[in-house]
């Protein structure tokens, strides 16, 4: 039989992989193929927390750390005690990047497939070193928004309300409005109520 995890960034669920995977491998192959698939480098401080359902940390298992439990040592199946056990992986200990992982399901191993497999993978992962904006993603269109306004340039746009010969949409002409003596604009017809 295989664990199958599902793995996710913290911040976008929409970016995730689910890893297949043997009870008796340990955090550290777990942990590399995790890691693999998204793309990141693999020597950074990172630690593997065993979680409670509130996704809070309990147990740390380092990947270098010799004063706690490392991840070469720790088997997988020691330290699953729910249907849906949950990990929190954090790598990159300057930007914490962080990846929830759940036990989905207990699943039949297929012959042939070499363990630990990713079995799919949704989303392309942020590049390790874009720091805090890693996740705002923008369209094209909000994109060029963006950029004009930092070089403080104004889209242009035309009014809705009005036609291309600048009347209402009623018919009424616009650039017929005066001004009184007292600032105050009336358009033609309308009387100046004393």
């Amino acid at each position: 039989m295989i664990y199958r995890f599902k793995v996710w960034f913290e911040e976008d669920e929409e970016i995730y992989r689910v890893i297949d995977i043997a009870p008796t491998s340990t955090f550290l192959e777990l942990f590399n193929v995790v890691i693999n698939s998204i793309g990141f480098n693999k020597t950074l401080d990172s630690s593997i927390y065993v979680s409670d359902d509130n996704w809070r940390k309990r147990k740390e298992i380092s990947l270098n750390d010799k004063s706690k439990l490392l991840m070469k040592d720790a088997k997988l199946n020691t330290h699953i005690n729910d249907p849906h056990q949950r990990f929190i992986l954090v790598t990159d200990f300057k930007e914490e990047w962080t990846l929830n992982i759940e036990l989905k399901s207990i699943e039949n191993d297929i012959k042939g497939i070499e363990y630990p497999f990713v079995s799919k993978t949704q989303g392309k992962a942020p590049k390790q070193t874009e720091g805090v904006s890693r996740f705002i993603i923008v369209d094209e269109n909000e994109f060029d928004e963006l950029a004009n306004k930092m070089l403080g340039k104004t889209t242009p746009h035309v009014e809705d309300d009005f036609n291309e010969e600048g009347f209402g949409e009623e018919g009424e002409d616009i650039d017929n409005e005066e001004e009184d003596e007292f600032g105050e604009i009336f358009g033609d017809g309308e009387e100046e109520i004393v």
